[in-house]
Parts: structure tokens; sequence; C-alpha cells
């Protein structure tokens, strides 16, 4: 009973010394936190798209990389040409209503170009627009017809009445017509001529006409025939002893955007360059210059080999009369690190290449009788294919991942008073590495860099070099206020690792398993509200 007396006191007196205070003020501590902030995993292979990584039997990687730098798919044009011809009549004459009044066949010629005599073209696409002007003071029926044009069996016709022409203003009419499809036989009406064609009209007075239609001579029809936007998908003749030139041309190549810094010595490049002729004519290319540039740091390298400025003959395509329609030629150009300095074109990460080329067609002459040939979807094309295993010897040759991050404002709450950040890197690789964090805001415009002194320990090899274990670093980073602060404002950290080879000068493989594996903790110091 007394035992119970004296807890009853104690409360009554804890009460009363609480019920005498205005305020009550919240807890306030600090406490120390770990927290993961990231973790990811970074490899060599991450550098190269994955269309160009290959795996090798032994699982090492090699990267083969193909790219078209020249494409000649036209040796010819047809422009947009007009072609005139004028009817005048050469006497006075009287026609009735429903009479024919004249005829008229006419051969015209395409305005190409260049030494090429076409005798052929099968029209993939294009129009030809028909202008007529008539001086005679009636209506009539014109029939306009291009005979050398033909599909489907079916010649090009066109038949419209045309207005009556007064003293002062000719009738007219305009008609576009598709000649998608058309076969032209572009030989004239002789069958030996070349760029071709054939036209005829027929003249047919009214049959509405209220009586006879008297011509007087030098009245004229005028008939304007325009190409527009023709596009063959296949042609036939002789392309001329034509002089080309292409260059310098550049393209770009994105095989090495992710390596942002560094160099590397490639052990081992093959390098074929492959020109090959889908078009029906010999030719003889002359490679004037190939380089390669990396506009991001400036380096450039010209291609020292013995094919340059040397003339390589092409031999013309043969048709199949199946499908594909051609059998390609091809000649190839070997290139590796002993015949030439192909390696140095590759090892300052190029993203572009630049080639000047030129191309002479038909060397010796109309060995074809006329019978050269281009389909459109069969070309004349150069393609560098490029192979090399990913045997190196690497000097900060720079990895780079972007990862988000958010560290939340906690306001009243409390916020972090001070820490560190400790990275945990598993390295794979028979690399050291640097690594360097840079902080970026939710627009990736740059903040700092929080810079980490200590190396990422490369990982044991055996006597062929390659890893047997990951090795594991542990690397600080002391925060400052201003660290801080930017880590509160930062959404995204952008991770550089900086490889060094540690065997050099030996090269060292690359393969599949390998990679690296990187976490970022940190250690707060904490500070909490308790309200």
């Amino acid at each position: 009973m007394l035992r119970l007396k004296n807890i009853l006191f104690f409360c009554l007196i804890v009460i009363s010394l609480f019920s005498c205070r205005k305020d009550f003020e919240p807890p306030n501590w600090d406490v120390d936190v770990l927290a993961p902030l990231i973790k990811t995993t970074l490899s060599l292979d991450n550098l190269f798209p994955d269309s160009i990584v290959q795996i090798n039997p032994d699982t090492s990687i090699k990267l083969v990389y193909q790219t078209n730098i020249f494409d000649l798919d036209s040796l010819f044009k047809i422009p947009d040409t007009t072609i005139t011809e004028v009817y005048s009549f050469p006497f006075s004459s009287t026609s009735n209503p429903g009479a024919s009044f004249y005829s008229s066949d006419e051969e015209r010629t395409l305005n190409i170009t260049n030494g090429v005599e076409l005798n052929y073209a099968l029209i993939e696409s294009g129009f030809i627009e028909v202008e007529i002007f008539s001086e005679i003071e009636e209506k009539m029926l014109i029939t306009y017809t291009i005979p050398s044009a033909i599909k489907n069996g079916d010649t090009l016709r066109l038949t419209e009445v045309i207005p009556a022409g007064t003293t002062g203003q000719s009738g007219y009419l305009i008609k576009r017509i598709d000649i998608s499809g058309y076969e032209l036989d572009l030989t004239g009406t002789s069958g030996t001529e070349v760029n071709t064609i054939v036209t005829r009209a027929l003249g047919v007075v009214d049959t509405n006409a209220t009586g006879p239609v008297t011509i007087l001579v030098g009245t004229k029809i005028t008939y304007n025939n325009t190409l527009i936007d023709v596009v063959p998908s296949f042609v036939r003749g002789y392309f001329g002893s034509q002089q080309l030139h292409f260059g310098p041309e550049t393209s770009n190549t994105n095989a090495f955007n992710l390596i942002s810094s560094g160099t590397l010595d490639l052990e081992e490049v093959d390098v074929n360059l492959e020109f090959k002729n889908g078009i029906g004519v010999d030719a003889q290319l002359i490679l004037n210059q190939f380089t390669t540039s990396n506009t991001n740091t400036g380096a450039s390298n010209i291609l020292t080999h013995s094919s340059v400025g040397t003339s390589l003959n092409l031999n013309r395509s043969q048709l199949t009369n199946s499908v594909p329609e051609v059998t390609y030629s091809s000649y190839n150009v070997a290139m590796n690190t002993v015949n030439s300095n192909i390696d140095q074109l590759i090892e300052i990460f190029p993203n572009q290449i630049l080639s000047d080329i030129n191309l002479n067609i038909n060397p010796f002459g109309n060995i074809s009788g006329g019978n050269d040939f281009v389909f459109k979807k069969h070309s004349l094309e150069t393609n560098l294919n490029v192979e090399f295993p990913l045997s190196l010897i690497a000097n900060n040759l720079t990895l780079q991942d972007t990862v988000d991050f958010s560290l939340s404002q906690d306001g009243e709450a409390g916020g972090i008073l001070a820490g560190t950040l400790f990275v945990y890197a598993n390295n794979g690789y028979p690399f050291d590495a640097v690594i360097q964090l840079g902080l970026y805001d939710e627009s990736m415009n740059f903040i700092q860099d929080l810079t980490v002194n200590n190396l990422i320990q490369s990982a044991p090899v055996n006597s062929a070099l390659r890893v047997t274990n990951k090795k594991e670093s542990v690397l600080s980073i002391p925060l400052s206020a201003g660290d801080i602060t930017s880590l509160y404002a930062a959404k995204h950290i952008v991770l550089n690792l900086a490889f060094t080879t540690t065997a050099q000068p030996q090269f060292v493989k690359i393969y599949e398993e390998y990679g690296i594996d990187i976490k970022v903790v940190g250690d707060f110091s904490y500070n909490v509200n308790g309200n």
C-alpha cells in the first residue's frame, strides 16, 4: 500500500512540473546514416553499338564495322525537257466538219548530255505535260500519240478537243500524263537513232462546226511536250566515256560516340575496301584521298596505302534475266597494320569519314555496242569493312555512364550536416581506372565534379593476361558544405572511368565477361527535428 502511494505521489509531481511550462520544445538530435545512392555495372563493349560487337569462340570481343562511303546509282539523267513542235500549214485549204485536215509525224531528241546515248528506258515515275496552241478559228479534235511509249502493249495516246482560236488569241489546251510504267523506245522511226522520241498528231475539224473551215497558209498548231520528274528504273545504251569526280565528300559514323576521351593502341586491324559494281559499264576508280577525323578532338589521319592514287579497274556487272537482275563484279583492297596506317585512322575514334574519288566510265570506249545498262536499284558502291579484336593498350580510355539521381530535400524535418561518399568498385578489367563523378541538374546542366583521388585497382591476371577474379577497391570522397548543396541540386550523375592497361607495353584482350561494378554509398551525419 505504501509503494502505491509513493508512485502516485511521483506522478503528481511530474504532472505539476510540466503543467507549469508554456512551450514544449521538440527534441533535436544528430544521427549517422548510410544511404546507397548509385549502383551500376559498366563494360567496355558498352562503348560501341551492339550491331558492331561480336563474340569470338574464346569469348573475347571483336568489333566488326561496315559502312557505305560512296554510292553511284545513276550515270545519266532524263532532265526536265521541253520539246516544241510547230506545224505550219504550207498552203490555204478548206475542211468540212469531221474531216481530217492534217497529219504530222515528228522525231525529237531528248536533251541528254555527257555523250550518253540511250536506246531504251523503262520509266518508274514521271510525267509528260502536253500543251497545244491552235490558230485555227474552229474547234478541232486532236489525237496526239507517242508511238515510242508503250505500256502493257498500248501506245501513249491523248485525244482532246481544242477550243477555237481567234484573231488575237490561240485556242489552248494543257494535259499532264502519268508515264509511270511506260517503256520508251528511243531509237526513232529507223530503229537506229538514240535519245529520240517519235510523236504523231492527227487533226479533225469539229463535227459540230456550222460549215467548212478555211485554214490560211502559215496558220500554226504548236505542241510543247515537257518531261517532268522522269525517273527511270532501267535504261540501256552507251553511257559515254565520262570522267566523274566525287568529293571531297564527308559521311558521319557513330561507332565511337560513347568514347569521351583517351587513346588506345590496337594490336591488329583488318580492313577490306570493297568496290561492288552493279552497273553494266566498265569503270576505273581512283581513290584520291581517304581520311578519318574526330571533330570533338580535332584529330585526323590520312590513309597511306598502295591503292591511294592508283587506277583500279572495275569490270561491268552482268545481266541474269532473273532475280536479282544482275551479277555484281567486285574488287577488294585489303589493308592491315603491316601494309598501311589504317590502325591510326581508327585509334582517333573518328566520327567523320572523308573520301575523294575519280571515276572514269567506259575507259575503253563503246565495247558493249550500245548495251550498257543501269538498274535504279543496283549501283556502283564502295563499302568499308573493318574488323579488329579488342586487343589493345589503353591510356586513359574513358568509359562514361549516366545514372538518374535524387537526394530529397527534407526541410524542417532535418538535413545533411556533413558526410563522405564511399565508392565501392569491383573491377573485372586488367586495367587501373580513375573515376570521376559529375553532378548535373534535371536539364543536364553541369553543376560540379566530385574528384576521387585514389585509383581503382586492376583485377589480377594469369600468364595469358586473362583476369582470374575481380578486385575490389574502396574510395572515399569527403563532402564539403558546397558539395552537399550540389548533391541536393543534382538529378543525374555522370560516371567517367578512365582506364589504363597495367600490362603495358603488352596488348590485352577484352573478354565478354569483363565488367566493373560500381556502388556509391553516402555516410552522412544527419540532423533530425522531432516535431
